[in-house]
């Protein structure tokens, strides 16, 4: 199910919608719905939630991606179903592309969210001149999420935009495998995500240069630590290349390479980040090993985070 704006808010349920019950924020019910329906819903509201009873039980939908904010790809990691059945929880995790050239209103809409943490994963050099703006709520780390050594040498850029004018494409594509395995290790960057996460200082937004690799890795971090299943996240991560579409057509008129040269380096594919996930199984055999051994989570640890990040059954 998926709530976005489409002049004017747009439900759309799953192909096996069947018979359901659609509920404003405040539990009054708006229509009963059966099948696969588009619903385009009155009201003003920038971000409304919509409760939706179905079989029994009842979900939390709000849109995903946060437009209102001015900043590329900024989405929220909310409304996904684990294994068991529940939903990750809204307004607790955003990930994004940098916060900076933004405008008045822009500033405004992302100090509404009470952003309390923000990750910058990028490199010392990429931030220069392009450095994010100020929340006053929100405790800033600039944090590189790539801190070992490349068999290219990138002089300390991971901006693929300004890379795709200095570097072979192939090059690259093999740079990304390699950034992708080494990513889930001994990253400092991370072990300050789950850190900020444990201790519960919510929300917390967490962005790179462009919002999918780094990025994409930390949002596949936080949905694994929450029981999602793999496929869920590897869609999550593919959305970058919806969210990044006219941002990377802006990068084809100004570089000199193909289309299909950008969309490689600038999009997403799922083999980057089923390398990442493929080397944590080589390596641990079990994602509840590696939380262990890489961010001393136990079950019990788990298990108090996943009562608070998610949704209970029984709403």
């Amino acid at each position: 199910m998926e709530l976005r704006y489409e002049d004017g808010w747009l439900l759309e349920m799953d192909a096996d919608a069947g018979v359901y019950d659609v509920y404003d924020e405040k539990r009054c019910l708006l229509q009963q719905v059966t099948g696969n329906q588009r619903l385009l819903l009155s009201g003003n509201d920038k971000r409304p939630m919509l409760y939706i009873r179905k079989d029994k039980q009842t979900f939390v939908v709000k849109p995903r991606a946060l437009p209102d904010t001015g900043v590329v790809n900024f989405r929220d990691l909310g409304g996904y179903v684990n294994r068991d059945g529940q939903q990750v929880r809204y307004d607790c995790f955003y990930r994004s592309a940098p916060l900076c050239d933004l405008q008045k209103e822009h500033v405004e809409y992302l100090q509404q969210l009470h952003i309390r943490h923000i990750l910058d994963l990028r490199s010392d050099m990429e931030r220069k001149g392009k450095e994010d703006i100020h929340l006053p709520e929100a405790k800033y780390h600039p944090i590189s999420a790539i801190t070992f050594d490349q068999e290219i040498d990138v002089k300390g850029s991971f901006d693929f935009a300004t890379l795709l004018q200095q570097v072979d494409v192939t090059l690259l594509k093999n740079m990304m495998m390699q950034v992708y395995t080494k990513l889930p290790f001994d990253n400092p960057a991370y072990r300050l995500l789950v850190q900020v996460v444990l201790e519960e200082e919510v929300p917390v937004l967490f962005h790179c240069s462009a919002g999918k690799d780094r990025t994409g890795f930390g949002a596949a971090l936080l949905l694994l630590l929450l029981d999602v299943d793999e496929e869920t996240i590897l869609n999550d991560y593919v959305l970058s290349n919806q969210y990044r579409k006219k941002e990377n057509a802006k990068i084809y008129a100004q570089v000199a390479a193909s289309q299909t040269d950008v969309e490689a380096v600038m999009g997403v594919q799922k083999q980057y980040l089923r390398a990442a996930l493929q080397a944590i199984k080589q390596r641990y055999q079990t994602y509840e090993a590696y939380f262990q051994a890489e961010f001393g989570i136990d079950e019990t640890q788990r298990k108090h985070l996943k009562q608070r990040y998610l949704y209970p059954l029984n709403m």
